[in-house]
């Protein structure tokens, strides 16, 4: 898995979104080692999903020495403010953008 914040918040949104029909949400699945990354900068991704409401369902926990907060799934669960996130940030939707912007900067077409 990339390295990359913006990748690693698709990758946990664009899960919660695919797990939408599911009894119960395994959040393993999208833990530091699923993605590749440190325990830090997962949590600190997860706090900044949760600030700006793209996710909920989450319990943030202080640990004792650490510079960083955990969290702790209860009912992970994907917001609209993170669908529409998700859906803004589609390769689909990137293509869509340049086109657009191309197509202003070309009188006639």
């Amino acid at each position: 898995m990339a390295n990359d914040t913006k990748d690693i918040i698709l990758a946990i949104l664009k899960y919660l979104e695919d797990s939408l029909d599911e009894e119960r949400i395994d959040f393993n699945k999208v833990n530091h080692k699923a993605l590749g990354i440190s325990e830090p900068r997962h949590s600190r991704i997860l706090g900044m999903m949760l600030e700006e409401g793209y996710i909920d369902g989450l319990k943030k926990f202080s640990v004792m020495g650490a510079t960083y907060s955990t969290y702790k799934a209860l009912e992970p669960r994907i917001t609209l403010r993170g669908i529409d996130y998700l859906e803004e940030n589609k390769p689909s939707a990137k293509v869509y953008a340049i086109l657009k912007e191309i197509k202003e900067w070309i009188p006639g077409l």
